[in-house]
């Protein structure tokens, strides 16, 4: 049978508290104890010195201190018919048996007049710091003896009754926090393991293919943090299928126009019905390389999703690739109308990169300003240094329609359009500037766009001037 964590939770917190509990419980029981039976036998030794004491005063003898040394509270009064001699009522100690002597005497010169059991015999002569750790007994300010004493304790019936009590009490004190502590590692293992349920349904949810799936987020600890990663991920996947849906509609759209025509031609030509002329033929051609195309870029775009985007490094003169574009599209700029300006800053570095790359980078921006610019419109390269960040900045701006600040960030993304009413012209794949991204992406760099409408649109990028 699985074992909650819930459950594990609170009985790791209850077996803490019980040990711990037990730890305290026999801490302070021993520490009682040992007070009490400090305090009982100091009490004790006490007592006896002030029956010693008097018992000396009124026999000014030792002779028959036994009886007073004997397991009793004390001599209530007594007489004597001369020196020597001692009598006195007794009175036997609750809880003490005969025999059970705890305390001793010895004379003033240290000789044990009264022994203990196992630790002194009668006779024997004590030496100074056994005779220190004894009590003194005085009579008219002069030492005439030592109270012995065994350190052993016999309780009365009132003494155990109260270290009875005290145990009890500590007792039900630990049963009563072990419960208390057991009802509140229920509830807290409860609400700790709350958020981790959500989780655990909200991914079993998605494991299924239930999408978007969000939990509540309600602390600022790492659960929390936990919860709201998960949510991101949640919404990232729901945009990551979003886009696959997306693409693989307009793949298949981009796909079946080329090959609707070429199927076509290639039907009537069957047929006898069309002859293929080399107009018809380039038409065919023109087709067949923009299915080349399209291929050749959803191919760099598995490169790049699978981190194989292969980069070949040479020393790059950022001028002279633009000058290169420029060259490349000025016909195609000047046929619509519009200038193309090239401006670089003298004395740039040397950039390290792809050559081949960073150009299909510019080809692909170039070619979008040229679509989005009108006629009589300008179309602006530039390169300069950053020297603050050791960069290249490589920008593309035209004079066009812009772009809405709502659409910036996803200009980017495959297959996204600003006008959603036109599909891909001809000659275009809609996976440029996603391509453009994954290529400086993949040189160490970044690129982002700045649009305003009515103004124009400028498309940057920044590059590492040395190798990363």
């Amino acid at each position: 049978m699985k074992t909650s964590i819930t459950l594990k939770l609170a009985l790791a917190f209850i077996g803490v508290s019980l040990l711990t509990g037990l730890a305290l419980t026999f801490f302070f029981r021993s520490l009682i104890s040992e007070n009490f039976e400090r305090l009982v036998l100091d009490q004790q030794a006490e007592a006896k010195q002030i029956l010693v004491e008097a018992y000396y005063a009124q026999n000014e003898s030792w002779e028959g201190v036994e009886q007073v040394l004997s397991p009793a509270i004390g001599v209530v009064g007594g007489h004597g018919s001369g020196r020597g001699q001692g009598q006195g009522n007794t009175q036997t100690q609750p809880g003490v048996q005969a025999g059970q002597r705890t305390f001793g005497i010895a004379d003033a010169d240290g000789t044990v007049l009264v022994g203990l059991e196992g630790l002194y015999t009668t006779g024997d002569q004590l030496t100074k710091q056994q005779l220190d750790s004894g009590i003194p007994i005085l009579h008219e300010g002069k030492l005439v003896g030592t109270l012995l004493s065994s350190r052993s304790l016999s309780y009365s019936g009132l003494e155990q009754n109260f270290l009875d009590q005290v145990n009890r009490g500590l007792l039900f004190t630990l049963l009563g926090a072990v419960l208390v502590v057991s009802l509140l590692s229920l509830l807290m293992s409860g609400n700790f393991t709350r958020p981790i349920k959500a989780l655990t349904t909200a991914s079993r949810n998605l494991a299924e293919g239930k999408r978007t799936q969000l939990v509540e987020v309600s602390s600022s600890d790492e659960l929390g943090e936990l919860g709201e990663s998960f949510n991101r991920m949640s919404l990232e996947i729901e945009n990551a299928e979003r886009l696959r849906k997306q693409m693989t509609a307009d793949v298949a759209h981009d796909l079946r126009t080329p090959l609707t025509v070429i199927g076509g031609y290639i039907e009537a030509a069957r047929d006898g019905t069309l002859e293929l002329t080399p107009e018809r033929l380039d038409v065919l051609g023109l087709e067949v390389n923009r299915l080349n195309r399209l291929v050749s870029d959803l191919r760099t775009m598995s490169q790049s999703d699978s981190g194989e985007l292969l980069i070949s490094r040479e020393a790059v003169d950022p001028a002279h690739l633009l000058a290169k574009i420029s060259e490349v599209f000025r016909l195609q700029a000047e046929q619509k109308g519009i200038s193309l300006i090239v401006g670089a800053a003298e004395g740039l570095p040397v950039l390290s990169g792809d050559e081949g790359r960073l150009m299909q980078v510019l080809e692909n921006l170039v070619a979008n300003a040229i679509r989005h610019t009108p006629a009589g419109g300008e179309i602006t390269l530039n390169v300069s240094e950053e020297s603050r960040n050791h960069a290249l900045l490589f920008s593309v701006a035209d004079s066009g329609e812009g772009i809405p600040a709502e659409e910036l960030p996803l200009i980017f993304e495959r297959f996204h359009r600003v006008d959603k009413s036109r599909h891909a012209d001809s000659n275009q794949s809609g996976l440029g500037l996603a391509i453009a991204r994954a290529i400086v992406e993949a040189h160490g760099g970044k690129i982002w766009a700045e649009s305003t409408r009515g103004v124009g649109t400028t498309i940057k990028f920044q590059l590492p001037i040395s190798a990363v």
